[in-house]
């Protein structure tokens, strides 16, 4: 017996000391260890929240699309659904990527980025494809690529570098020159397209960037008298024009139900219709054939139809969570560039969030801005995921100090 217990008590050391020679050498584990790491120190309210939306986007994106699918000359019911979770999918590959790639390189991409956001806008209304009268889109390989919405993304990474590379570059007439330069093409490309609300989007996320890195606030007067004159321009001289239908509709669609203002009230309509509870999942009336494409930019008014005033909320409490854990991650930052990058990704977010409500519930000019991680189409999701993923690698290497850094230099 003595022997026995011998044995097995010198097989049992045997096998511990294979065990460790095998982790020494780094076999057996080193792959199990580098996966995790890739999902280990980054803020994981902001990653759980994101995972959150996506997967429940592409259940509203299912609900809202189904009618269309089993109506079309080829009903295909899962149409929607397996699409848009590809494109989650995919996303979540994105995100990870970028989730791990050190934020600090973007330093060596800060004209890169510019050139190739400025490439891609004018691509687009070269040989973009035009769909409902807009040329927004390059149709490649089967999917319609939008180049404005992965511009909102490289205007954060170049204006974060610009500004982290010579912080006197917002103080100087050089910097502020160059930086409203940038600015202006993009806002006239885009709006170009046209695309009114996403131009509005990419200067606006600049200019946040450009406050917090410390801009005399009596430069956004410019901008904003430029806007106040174009808006009385529009409605006092292009009456017959659509612009002015556009700026003027969305105070009563009911005036014009029939005509700019048919979407909005549709919108309005459902969202009533839902009342506190919702008529339930799948339930919507205004999805057959009632609202235009309701997996896209007003699928807020689905939503609210099938869930609820309830359903709304959850989701408005998700997206501010979100953003605030965004705004944490800008606080924390080790460095300038750190803080400027997760600050331009919760402007980018906020903003698109508040926009897309605003048109829906009929408080702004309806304007076609997608909801993020809800709205149907590749490259929003693609887009987010990316800038998703800058903050997540930003939350990696955090630092109680940022602010006071900022304070002391400035």
């Amino acid at each position: 017996m003595a022997g026995r217990r011998n044995r097995r008590a010198e097989r049992k050391r045997n096998k511990e000391i294979r065990r460790a020679r095998k982790a020494q050498s780094g076999k057996g584990s080193f792959r199990s260890g580098r996966i995790a790491g890739w999902f280990s120190g980054f803020d994981r309210v902001v990653a759980a929240s994101v995972v959150l939306l996506s997967l429940f986007g592409v259940a509203m994106v299912f609900s809202a699309g189904y009618y269309q699918t089993i109506n079309s000359t080829n009903p295909n019911p899962t149409f929607y659904l397996f699409r848009q979770l590809f494109f989650v999918v995919t996303g979540w590959v994105i995100m990870i990527f970028f989730a791990n790639f050190d934020y600090r390189i973007y330093m060596k991409f800060t004209y890169p980025a510019l050139l190739v956001s400025i490439g891609m806008l004018v691509l687009v209304l070269a040989v973009g494809s035009s769909v409902n009268n807009a040329q927004r889109w390059i149709s490649i390989f089967g999917f319609r690529i939008t180049p404005s919405e992965i511009s909102k993304v490289l205007m954060i990474i170049f204006t974060s570098t610009f500004l982290a590379a010579d912080p006197d570059n917002i103080r100087t007439l050089k910097g502020l020159g160059a930086l409203g330069g940038v600015m202006v093409i993009h806002f006239l490309l885009i709006v170009r397209q046209p695309n009114l609300s996403t131009a509005i989007v990419v200067v606006a996320i600049m200019m946040a960037i450009m406050i917090v890195a410390g801009l005399n606030l009596f430069f956004l007067s410019v901008p904003a008298a430029a806007g106040v004159a174009g808006y009385f321009y529009i409605i006092t001289y292009k009456k017959p024009y659509h612009w002015y239908q556009r700026l003027t509709s969305f105070a009563d669609p009911f005036l014009d139900r029939q005509g700019d203002g048919y979407q909005v009230t549709q919108g309005l309509i459902a969202l009533g219709n839902g009342g506190l509870k919702g008529l339930g999942f799948g339930r919507s009336v205004a999805k057959n054939l009632y609202l235009p494409e309701p997996q896209n930019d007003f699928i807020l008014a689905i939503l609210g139809e099938e869930l609820g005033y309830i359903g709304f909320l959850f989701l408005m409490a998700v997206y501010m969570l979100l953003i605030f854990r965004l705004i944490m991650v800008a606080m924390r930052a080790a460095d300038r560039l750190g803080f400027y990058l997760a600050t331009g990704v919760a402007v980018m977010l906020g903003l698109q969030v508040v926009i897309n409500v605003a048109v829906v519930t009929s408080s702004m000019p309806a304007t076609g801005i997608t909801l993020p991680f809800i709205s149907y189409g590749g490259t929003s999701i693609w887009s987010f995921m990316m800038a998703i993923g800058i903050a997540l690698n930003v939350s990696r290497r955090r630092s109680p100090s940022v602010i006071q850094e900022l304070n002391i230099n400035s």
